[in-house]
């Protein structure tokens, strides 16, 4: 009885590392939008990191998240740090590892709760006129290779990509909101002007 529970255990374990090496070793999601706002604007608050909690949609799923800084704010190696809901947005942090403003950047994600994992992401920015920006928000990784068959029943697109979503339509609320009221104060500051030279 208790060798043919080994025999089962053995095929189960051979299974899962056979489909270990036939499954993804990688991912990629990525969202592209059209923001109604300057480029400088919106690079503004994807390049400082402390401005992610105005647009984040993670801090919007877990008000109870804490962040923390290290470094320069939105510069090379600057880091945010967050500590929130296990079950929600976990533990981890955020490192810039290339910036280019106002063009775009480069950023290391890492997890640690409720799993160990690191990813590759990247913030795409371009002008389509002076008032509106083309911008793409991609994430790339490696599954590590114990997780890989039970990642064949989770589609990371569909996982992250609603989130993406999400964050690039707080975004542009947020820049496009500021840009009017930026419009706003220069039309009343020429309105001013034009009244005292008159």
């Amino acid at each position: 009885m208790f060798a043919n529970l080994l025999k089962i255990i053995g095929i189960l374990v051979t299974l899962y590392l056979i489909s270990a090496f036939i499954a993804k070793s990688n991912y990629k999601v990525e969202r592209k939008s059209i923001i109604n706002a300057p480029q400088k604007l919106v690079y503004n608050q994807v390049g400082i990191l402390r401005n992610w909690d105005s647009w984040s949609p993670w801090v919007e799923r877990d008000p109870s998240v804490q962040n923390t800084y290290e470094g320069k704010d939105g510069e090379k190696a600057s880091i945010m740090k967050w500590v929130g809901d296990k079950d929600l947005t976990g533990t981890g942090q955020i490192e810039i590892t290339e910036a280019d403003p106002p063009n775009g950047l480069n950023y290391k994600l890492t997890f640690k709760v409720p799993f160990e994992m690191s990813s590759k992401g990247t913030f795409l920015l371009s002008a389509v006129d002076p008032g509106k920006t083309n911008i793409t928000w991609s994430d790339e990784g490696d599954i590590p290779f114990l997780m890989r068959p039970m990642m064949m029943f989770m589609d990371m697109d569909k996982q992250i990509g609603p989130d993406f979503e999400r964050g690039l339509v707080k975004l542009d609320s947020i820049t496009a909101g500021m840009h009017l009221q930026i419009l706003l104060m220069m039309a009343q500051d020429s309105s001013k002007q034009n009244t005292i030279l008159n």
